[in-house]
C-alpha cells in the first residue's frame, strides 16, 4: 500500500496562508473545518479521515448535510483544505489495521471494536493505513509556519493514542488541543478524560474552558502569548 504521508503536497498551500489547523476525524462533511475556514481567510486545514465512504463524500464535494451535524464544508473552502485518508494512532511503524464501520452513522466508526449494545450493529470491517502524526510533522514546512494553531481530535477512542503519536512536536509546535475522552463505547481503548488531562499536563499544556468548544480543550503554556489571536471551535 502506498504511504499516503509521502504523497502530501505542501506546495499547494496558498502563499496567502498565515495559519494552519489540523482536523482529525471529519465524519462525512468536515463541519469543524468549515467553521474555521469561514472565520479565517488566511487559514489552511489538513484533515485526517480513514472512513472510505466519508473520504469519498468529502472529495466529491456538494455535500448534503444532515440535521444536527453542522454545516458541511463548502466546495469553495475545499481549495484551502487537504484531506489525508489515513487513521492516526500511536504505532511503532506505519501499518494496516482493521477499522470498524458502523451501521447507520459513520461518526461512530473506530479502530477499536465497538460495544454493539451501545452503538448498534457493525456494517463491515475494512483495513486502513495507520500512521503517527509525527510522520506528518516530520515533513511539515516549519520554515513557513512555526506553529500549528489548533489540533482538534474526535477519533472514537483513539484520541490519546493520536496525541502520543505526535511525539515531541505536540509540546514544541502545537498551541491549542481539543480531544474527545471516550473509553466506554469501545473495547480495548485507554482514552479517559483523566488519562488525556494527565498526558497533556505532562506535555506542558493547561486545561482551558472556551465557550466555542464542547470537548476538553488545552493551551500549550509555551504559547500563551499567541492564544488571544487564535480562533478555535469544536461542537458536536
Amino acid at each position: 500500500m502506498k504511504n499516503k504521508m509521502n504523497t502530501i503536497d505542501f506546495s499547494r498551500i496558498p502563499d496567502t496562508t498565515r495559519r494552519i489547523k489540523i482536523d482529525v476525524g471529519l465524519s462525512y462533511s468536515a463541519p469543524q473545518s468549515e467553521v474555521w475556514l469561514d472565520h479565517d481567510s488566511d487559514l489552511f486545514v489538513f484533515g485526517f479521515e480513514p472512513h472510505p465512504e466519508s473520504v469519498e463524500c468529502i472529495n466529491r464535494g456538494n455535500i448534503v448535510g444532515k440535521p444536527g451535524h453542522g454545516k458541511p464544508i463548502s466546495d469553495e473552502h475545499l481549495k484551502r483544505f487537504a484531506l489525508i485518508p489515513v487513521a492516526l494512532g500511536n504505532v511503532s511503524s506505519s501499518q494496516t489495521l482493521y477499522f470498524y464501520l458502523m451501521q447507520g452513522d459513520c461518526v461512530t466508526s473506530s479502530l477499536f471494536p465497538p460495544n454493539t449494545a451501545l452503538l448498534g450493529s457493525i456494517s463491515r470491517v475494512v483495513k486502513v493505513p495507520v500512521h503517527n502524526l509525527s510522520e506528518f510533522f516530520d515533513k511539515f514546512p516549519w520554515d513557513r509556519f512555526p506553529v500549528i494553531e489548533y489540533l482538534k481530535i474526535d477519533a472514537q477512542g483513539s484520541d490519546l493514542d493520536i496525541l502520543k503519536g505526535a511525539g515531541h512536536y505536540l509540546s514544541d509546535r502545537v498551541v491549542f488541543v481539543t480531544a474527545e475522552p471516550e473509553n466506554i463505547q469501545y473495547f480495548g481503548c485507554k482514552n479517559s478524560a483523566h488519562e488525556i488531562v494527565e498526558y497533556l499536563l505532562s506535555m506542558g499544556f493547561k486545561r482551558v474552558f472556551d465557550r466555542n468548544t464542547g470537548d476538553p480543550t488545552f493551551l500549550n503554556t509555551r504559547f500563551e502569548h499567541l492564544a488571544s489571536s487564535i480562533f478555535i471551535y469544536q461542537q458536536g
